[in-house]
């Protein structure tokens, strides 16, 4: 649990996520999907699919960022067979998953043994946290912001995967779980 103190908050996601070449990677809640374009970049010879349940984001996610593949689905049903990915990550969308459970558990089953999953989360109590569940109550939307402890404690739950890392970074963090 620590933080690199002359890293950016993407540099140390990419240095978790450690993309490499021959690799599929997810992202799940990606939006209009930019991060996962920026995961594209980040190395040659990988394959970057993004899923989120927002129609019109994926519209956007398809017309600018044609290199990634992009398509409408939520955490707990990922249209995906099984043992897919290599890896897969979250950036600030964890907080949105309807059924935690049951999106660990989906997110599991597309990871091939030993893969990655990495989640980018808010800390609840920083400025962003408190901007987001302000902004969503405005918005009537159902948001589970957790710490850093607290996400932890849940993933330690979850059914196939292991909490392997925790990094700490400036109102925010980051955790890597391997597939087991």
């Amino acid at each position: 649990m620590s933080r690199s103190g002359t890293r950016s908050d993407w540099e140390e996601f990419i240095s978790v996520l450690e993309p490499h070449s021959g690799e599929r990677i997810l992202d799940i809640g990606a939006g209009k999907g930019e991060k996962a374009a920026k995961v594209l970049e980040s190395s040659q010879g990988i394959e970057v699919f993004a899923v989120d349940p927002n129609e019109r984001r994926v519209a956007e996610a398809k017309r600018d960022y044609p290199a990634v593949k992009s398509s409408v689905a939520g955490a707990e049903k990922l249209p995906f067979g099984d043992a897919y990915f290599d890896k897969a990550y979250s950036t600030l969308a964890l907080h949105h998953f309807a059924n935690l459970d049951q999106a660990l558990s989906e997110i599991s089953r597309v990871l091939k043994p030993g893969g990655v999953y990495v989640i980018f989360e808010v800390e609840p109590s920083s400025l962003q946290g408190r901007m987001f569940r302000f902004f969503g109550r405005l918005m009537g939307e159902r948001m589970s912001i957790m710490t850093e402890a607290q996400c932890i404690d849940k993933l330690g739950a979850a059914d196939g995967l292991e909490v392997a890392r925790s990094t700490r970074l400036a109102g925010k963090y980051l955790i890597q779980l391997k597939r087991q």
